[in-house]
């Protein structure tokens, strides 16, 4: 991975760009694939994934899910729940799903 670098940004549909730490974004399976795979997408060149379905609303809650599940991956104390609003909870799920995370 050549191009590594410490953060990569993630764009919404409606354009809102939301910069992580890529050690956290790779814990979404989609993701890692697309910045680390063997195969070299533009997206790993730009360290930047535009999701053209992905509205920001449910971006923001998938970014708080991966740095979530960073921080507290192989935790040995008890795992607060993650909390998400009952009325974005089948879209989160749906996008969840899509990103393997």
């Amino acid at each position: 991975m050549s191009n590594e670098t410490e953060y990569v940004k993630l764009i919404s549909s409606d354009g809102f760009e939301f910069v992580i730490h890529r050690e956290a974004a790779v814990r979404s399976g989609t993701i890692k694939n697309m910045l680390c795979g063997p195969v070299q997408f533009r997206e790993s060149v730009e360290n930047a994934i535009t999701f053209r379905d992905i509205k920001a609303v449910i971006l923001d809650v998938v970014c708080r899910y991966l740095y979530y599940k960073w921080f507290y991956e192989g935790s040995t104390t008890e795992i607060p729940e993650f909390k998400v609003d009952p009325e974005i909870v089948l879209e989160v799920l749906m996008t969840a799903d899509f990103l393997e995370c």
